[in-house]
């Protein structure tokens, strides 16, 4: 047992470090890639740059923002992990990132997408929506792609014949699946079709990279490899770093026990419950019970009951 968790934890039996880099699907090291560490705040605009160049082309700067903002609610932010900036005072980008298959995750993501909007505007303004961009960072491919090739999938309002309405709601949809897991010393040889690829290989490999794959020219990743160097962390850190890993694992866990049980029914269990969450949030934001019903899936019998409830 003490072997095991000294395996999750990346510290060897002798006490050595046996992790070079975090990994950043945990939650510790998410926020240490993208809200806290020393150039957190380059890396996410690159990011957010890289897969919507058409809006934000010339951003320079952003704000990271608390995302209770979004009413997440707690049992949520195990298995999905989010940051909110504000790139200017009308436009905005949700960053989030799935740990565990979740059932209706496109949905949840058009939620909270369409809720940033309503957020973005006060009582009397005119109809001058901001710009929101939401990017999902997902290790599975979601059934709403998976007739579709590629690692990435942006989606817009756009009429039957193709042609955008409106360029200021873009959701954007990229899939770490998709990325052969590299082995040690690889990552400084690869030859990257463009941008985009170079930021999924990453997110998909830098918590198994190792000190080889430092070498990289690029002052952003090279940024990456060095803010996620484990021997660069305090000791409370450390610590901080290992209970992160401990729920990461806990949260796999769980995944795996129930995929090995194949428990399709507590599956579909856990998909009512987050139809019901679903309702109950675009209710509580003052949607009629008609359009909350055409969104959640439910019946309006069943809002009415769950109103009740």
């Amino acid at each position: 047992m003490k072997k095991q968790q000294e395996q999750k934890t990346g510290q060897s039996g002798n006490g050595k470090e046996a992790t070079i880099y975090i990994n950043p699907r945990t939650d510790f090291g998410f926020k240490r890639l993208f809200l806290e560490g020393l150039k957190a705040e380059v890396r996410l605009l690159d990011l957010l740059k890289t897969f919507f160049p058409d809006t934000l082309g010339g951003a320079s700067h952003l704000v990271v923002k608390p995302t209770e903002l979004l009413g997440d609610i707690e049992s949520e932010k195990r298995v999905v992990l989010d940051t909110l900036a504000f790139i200017d005072e009308k436009t905005r980008a949700l960053i989030e990132m799935q740990r565990a298959q979740k059932p209706l995750f496109v949905q949840r993501s058009i939620f909270y997408t369409c809720r940033l909007v309503s957020k973005g505007l006060n009582r009397g303004d005119d109809y001058d929506i901001p710009t929101v961009l939401t990017l999902c960072i997902t290790d599975r491919t979601l059934p709403e792609f998976a007739d579709l090739d590629g690692f990435f999938h942006l989606v817009q309002l756009r009429r039957v014949d193709g042609k955008n309405i409106s360029e200021k709601i873009i959701l954007g949809y990229l899939d770490l699946s998709k990325f052969a897991a590299l082995n040690p010393g690889q990552m400084k040889d690869m030859q990257f079709a463009d941008r985009q690829e170079k930021w999924g290989y990453t997110l998909a490999n830098v918590g198994r990279m190792d000190l080889q794959d430092l070498s990289q020219e690029d002052e952003v990743f090279r940024s990456v490899f060095e803010d996620s160097m484990h021997q660069k962390l305090t000791k409370m850190e450390k610590e901080e770093y290992k209970k992160s890993v401990l729920e990461y694992e806990d949260v796999q866990e769980a995944v795996r026990y129930a995929r090995g049980q194949g428990l399709e029914q507590g599956l579909e269990q856990g998909r009512a419950v987050e139809k019901r969450q679903l309702a109950l949030n675009m209710l509580a934001e003052g949607l009629d019970p008609a359009t909350v019903a055409r969104i959640s899936g439910l019946t309006e019998e069943e809002l009415l009951n769950l109103t009740r409830e």
